[in-house]
């Protein structure tokens, strides 16, 4: 598919897509899918055009998935911490962590995303980064509820797994 045609569509048709893959995904089946899976690829390649996206695209994807679709976002971007680990991509990290804000555009009440964003703050020491620019950066990719939240976790020096389970 084009990057990105004047008029949109190729966009549009992008989205459309995504609907569709995702529509027929299942938390459950995703979560025992193994690791690597073509699931974790087809929502890296999704989170990638996402990532190149304007806000305003990246807004229209945002109204058209559910929160059910929204939440596969989730589970990727932990699936995709632990493969950036394992291979030392620190793009992949970013792209995980950009997964997470996609599957928390609207924090659900009850939803305690301090612990989700625990994992990426300690895969970013693991991987020798700086928290902050790698918070800041899925930030300036965010919409929604979650992108004020993201550049303050990245500034946080309190975060352990030990802390948030």
């Amino acid at each position: 598919m084009d990057h990105v045609a004047p008029n949109g569509t190729n966009f549009l048709a992008f989205v459309q897509e995504s609907v569709q893959f995702l529509g027929g995904q299942t938390v459950v089946d995703y979560y025992a899918e193994p690791l690597p899976s073509p699931t974790d690829e087809r929502l890296d390649g999704m989170v990638k055009r996402l990532m190149t996206a304007t806000a305003v695209q990246r807004t229209s994807f945002h109204t058209a998935v559910t929160d059910t679709q929204r939440a596969l976002f989730g589970i990727y971007g932990h699936r995709a911490a632990t493969l950036a680990v394992r291979a030392g991509d620190s793009d992949q990290l970013l792209r995980g962590l950009v997964g997470a804000a996609i599957a928390n555009y609207t924090i659900p009440d009850r939803r305690n995303v301090e612990v989700a964003l625990a994992v990426y703050y300690h895969c970013a020491r693991k991987l020798g980064l700086n928290t902050v620019d790698l918070f800041d950066a899925a930030e300036a990719l965010a919409g929604g509820e979650i992108a004020g939240e993201l550049a303050r976790y990245g500034r946080r020096s309190d975060v352990t797994l030990r802390k948030f389970g």
